[in-house]
């Protein structure tokens, strides 16, 4: 027992029934700042280090709960006192007292205490850290809520009773979170419990980040949101998990707006390039027009001029079968060079001088353009000895030359016509938002419109697997991916080079890439290419919204993937979708 009393860190002391102390161990001297235990046999404990109350009022010793133990003959717990030190400081201390019985009989009691200064530092240190935990709580911006294993709310802080559009958090506790604010999918459909990524904390034992699902408020409304769910353990336990999360109907509003502004960049970028493509087919037709009601008014002049010549039935069925020969070798690519053209004109005005026709250094380059050759004529005046000659080559010549001109108003007019389908079908105008969509007519409608950017130096190389599926999206912002990326491939090549654009099935995912034999992308910033407002170009010359808006809308519009590489020499973008 000596031996127990003597090592033990407790303080262990005995009184008589007077109060006086019998025996003490060394801590509880060392605790009381004595030099001996000797100093503290016979002192009446009471009066010697218990005297006065945590408040500093004094302690009757007939209230002092030590002695109850004596009162009423049974043990008792206190740890709300304090004792006192030799030098009359004090101490929070814990103490248990229990009665000594001797041959049956009450001698008085003994006593064990402990020093809790530090227990009560630790506990201050607590909680001045619990109420700094609850003032970030309470100041927060952000919604946060714990949940146990069942799913049901353990607390909340005020910013999320606000935001769920509950009168006070007391609302919320108790309730099953899923069920109350998280039970549909954006797009109506019921939220399965098991599926929701809040509970992937219990299921996987980690935390999620999620952006693209909504929440219910109080009134039924829901709202887009950004939540973090994070695995919560009490002593190696999974207890539950914490959930925080921000109402994100501005950013959306925000980031709907960026989209329509690189949609307005983009209708910029293009539309410089669609007025140029436009005004050569409309100024051609223009001319030609313009230019066929003189040749029609000179045609009809000079079918008068070879009625008048006296030209019969007889002559006119061969002049008209010719006519319409040569209106078909006109159609056919006669692949002439300039000299061999040269040649040839020279050649038809020697023979038109020859014969007596007027003007024939005027109506040579329209005979050669139809592929009217010297021998032709030959047989043309064959068929008019005797006769007009010189009024049927000039009719010959006026209406080839009214075809040719009425030919270059159709092929400006299919022309103009391709780039509206082009840019009609480019927009998805008149269309469903969701659709299902044929890459490659996209890729297509989208070189149609950046055509003019396509001149000079730079081919493309299409690799397309034609028997790809559709796939449902947006239309209309696909295209604005393609031309971005496209567009972004032709200006890396600064009009030299080749874009390469392959299209390719990898099980269920449809893959589209778009490359470039350009200088590559500088490592030093690809990790930032796809962030807001971050452009390579000159000022005035990007608007730092392509590649951000475009990983958007291949991720959050069409549910897809977009990455990267590049290095000197070759630059590959590739976008994954989802194949149906």
């Amino acid at each position: 027992v000596r031996l127990l009393l003597n090592s033990t860190g407790e303080g262990i002391y005995g009184v008589d029934l007077d109060g006086n102390c019998t025996f003490a161990n060394p801590a509880c001297a060392r605790l009381l700042g004595f030099q001996s235990t000797d100093e503290l046999l016979g002192r009446h404990m009471h009066n010697l280090v218990h005297h006065t109350r945590p408040n500093g009022e004094p302690y009757p010793v007939e209230e002092c709960r030590i002695y109850r133990a004596f009162r009423e003959h049974e043990g008792t717990h206190v740890d709300d006192e304090v004792m006192f030190r030799a030098d009359g400081s004090s101490f929070p201390t814990e103490y248990w007292s229990y009665p000594v019985e001797h041959d049956g009989e009450l001698v008085g009691c003994v006593l064990t205490f402990v020093d809790i200064t530090e227990r009560h530092r630790v506990e201050k240190d607590l909680q001045e850290a619990g109420e700094l935990v609850r003032l970030l709580l309470n100041s927060t911006g952000e919604g946060i809520y714990g949940v146990d294993l069942e799913g049901n709310c353990t607390f909340a802080n005020p910013a999320c009773a606000k935001l769920l559009g509950f009168q006070s958090t007391e609302d919320l506790l108790g309730k099953h979170m899923h069920d109350l604010v998280h039970h549909t999918r954006p797009n109506g459909e019921p939220y399965p419990v098991e599926q929701c990524q809040i509970y992937q904390a219990f299921r996987e034992h980690k935390g999620t980040h999620v952006d693209d699902e909504v929440m219910f408020c109080s009134d039924g409304n829901p709202f887009p949101a950004e939540y973090w769910s994070y695995p919560v353990e009490r002593d190696g336990a999974l207890v539950g998990c914490v959930v925080t999360f921000v109402d994100i109907s501005e950013r959306r509003r925000v980031e709907e707006e960026l989209r329509q502004t690189e949609k307005m960049a983009a209708l910029g970028k293009l539309s410089a390039g669609l007025a140029h493509e436009l005004n050569n087919p409309a100024a051609a037709a223009g001319r030609a027009a313009g230019q066929l009601l003189e040749e029609l008014d000179e045609l009809q002049s000079a079918t008068l001029e070879l009625t008048r010549a006296g030209i019969g039935p007889e002559q006119w069925a061969p002049l008209t079968e010719r006519y319409r020969e040569f209106r078909g070798r006109s159609a056919g690519q006669l692949g002439l060079s300039p000299l061999e053209a040269s040649d040839r004109e020279e050649h038809l005005v020697s023979w038109l001088e020859a014969h007596g026709v007027p003007e024939g250094w005027a109506m040579a380059p329209a005979l050669v353009s139809a592929g009217v050759r010297s021998e032709d004529l030959d047989a043309i005046a064959a068929t008019m000895s005797p006769g007009p000659l010189a009024e049927a080559i000039v009719w010959l010549c006026k209406a080839l030359g009214a075809h040719e001109l009425a030919g270059t108003v159709a092929s400006s007019s299919r022309s103009i016509s391709e780039l509206v389908d082009a840019v009609k079908s480019y927009s998805h105008m008149d269309r469903a938002p969701m659709q299902h969509v044929d890459v490659h007519e996209g890729l297509e409608d989208t070189l149609t419109i950046l055509r003019h950017k396509l001149k000079g130096g730079i081919e493309v190389v299409r690799q397309y697997d034609r028997d790809l599926p559709h796939v449902q999206t947006g239309g209309s912002e696909l295209n604005q991916v393609w031309t971005n990326l496209i567009d972004n491939a032709i200006s890396a090549l600064d009009g030299q080079g080749t874009v390469t654009i392959r299209t390719y099935r990898e099980g269920e995912h449809l893959t589209v890439e778009i490359g470039d034999n350009g200088p590559g992308i500088p490592k030093h910033i690809q990790p930032r290419i796809f962030d807001p407002f971050f452009t390579t170009k000159d000022v005035g010359q990007g608007t730092g919204l392509g590649l951000d808006v475009v990983r958007r809308i291949v991720t959050g519009r069409c549910g897809g993937q977009i990455d990267f590489r590049s290095q000197p020499g070759e630059t590959l973008f590739w976008v994954r979708l989802q194949v149906e």
